[in-house]
């Protein structure tokens, strides 16, 4: 075999220079991705310094032990660097069955490379350090043939959306990796199969820069962030209901208060994601009660002024507890201030119009309205037209008057009185 320090080193140098800028530069890559990425240099760089002791150390006094380490190393690590490289391939893929059947051949290998101390059936070194390979010497590289087949098979079957691109780049990739091992073979030039291997990583690399990889990471975030805000309804809503069921009487009162202060807010001309945060906020306005006695919210009688204290006491124990919720720093408002009146009458501040803030306000209107169209412990569900003349009254003391008439269109619109509670 023809042998070259600086051409042997060269490429593979290059190579695991080009990666570690590239990972550097793109700080979006998935972080298993990344990790991959960095193990595949590691395992990348060991293995090119064993490469170098197979040529170095019989020129030395070393003992065959020695030699035989080092060729144990670089026969494992070999097949090892493209079972990597095919696992980056399959990062969206699913991974686990693939990765183990994937395993199974570097462990044979394994097993096959560490054969060399105890017998010759692979290979050996003779009394002048010269390698020799046994009857199945050539299993390490059937292994390493059977990598680049997957790799072929694993790009022509991944069927996820935007992949064509990427297959074609994979297939490319194989096919040069296969005929710098052949050519290797015909030439005896041990720098082919180097700079075809860190060629076709650099190839693909590349791919990562491409807008197929960018809208692809593009897409799972967006799929992520659905994700996550699909558990936080979850969990806001879960949270409602637990409030809710305090109270016999007020079963998904919040539900219904959430789905008034969405639709006023956007009547009002206010933007889809402030009425989703509204939304939020509705769901949440009485969590409070939490921490309110059930004998007193289930009270069938009239409350005494102390019980009437203690359940005026919801605002403030509910923005307390919401205030923790950093990712919505306004999540608090609506618990706190949906009792507070236009006039400044109401608590627990006894703040007035524009000081109160306007979701609050907005909720304010929404609770008044599902207060009076569903059913309590002491009345039935109020008509909808009595229910009309009452948010009329109290426009401009209790209500803001602008909401208010939002709410009073709501009602003319709703001629079966559909809004109230089922």
């Amino acid at each position: 075999m023809n042998y070259d320090f600086f051409t042997v080193n060269f490429f593979p140098i290059v190579g695991g220079l080009f990666l570690l800028v590239f990972i550097w530069r793109n700080s979006d890559l998935e972080k298993s991705l990344r990790l991959l990425f960095y193990f595949l240099i590691a395992v990348s760089s060991i293995e090119l310094v064993t490469f170098n002791l197979e040529y170095f150390l019989p020129s030395t006094d070393c003992s065959s032990v020695w030699m035989v380490t080092v060729t144990c190393i670089g026969y494992i690590l070999r097949p090892f660097m493209l079972y990597l490289f095919i696992l980056i391939v399959i990062r969206n893929e699913k991974r686990n069955a693939v990765r183990q059947f994937l395993f199974i051949p570097f462990i044979v290998n394994a097993v096959f490379s560490v054969s060399g101390f105890f017998t010759d059936i692979a290979y050996f070194y003779d009394a002048d350090k010269v390698f020799h390979r046994g009857p199945l010497g050539w299993f390490s590289h059937i292994v390493m043939i059977f990598y680049l087949i997957m790799l072929m098979i694993l790009s022509v079957t991944q069927k996820k959306k935007g992949k064509r691109f990427e297959r074609i780049v994979i297939i490319t990739i194989a096919f040069l990796l296969t005929l710098g091992a052949f050519m290797e073979s015909i030439l005896s030039n041990l720098v082919v199969l180097r700079v075809s291997t860190t060629a076709s990583l650099l190839f693909y690399y590349m791919f990562f820069q491409t807008q197929v990889y960018k809208d692809e990471m593009a897409e799972k975030k967006l799929e992520q962030a659905q994700k996550l805000e699909k558990l936080s309804y979850q969990v806001v809503t879960a949270l409602a209901g637990t409030v809710d069921a305090k109270d016999s009487y007020t079963n998904g009162h919040s539900q219904r208060v959430a789905d008034y202060s969405r639709k006023i807010a956007l009547r009002l001309g206010k933007s889809e994601e402030f009425a989703q945060n509204i939304y939020f906020m509705g769901l949440l306005h009485d969590i409070g009660k939490i921490g309110i006695p059930d004998s007193i919210i289930n009270k069938p009688g009239k409350l005494t002024a102390q019980e009437y204290a203690v359940i005026k006491s919801h605002p403030v124990i509910g923005s307390e507890v919401l205030k923790k919720i950093t990712e919505m720093p306004n999540l608090y408002c609506g618990a706190r201030w949906h009792h507070e009146h236009y006039d400044g009458n109401g608590y627990p501040d006894g703040i007035s119009g524009d000081e109160i803030p306007f979701e609050a306000r907005i909720i304010a209107v929404a609770d008044a309205y599902d207060a009076m169209s569903s059913k309590r412990s002491y009345r039935d569900a109020m008509p909808q037209a009595e229910i009309r003349s009452e948010i009329i009254r109290v426009s401009g003391t209790q209500l803001d008057p602008k909401i208010a008439d939002v709410l009073i269109d709501m009602i003319d619109e709703d001629i079966d009185y559909s809004m109230k509670e089922q």
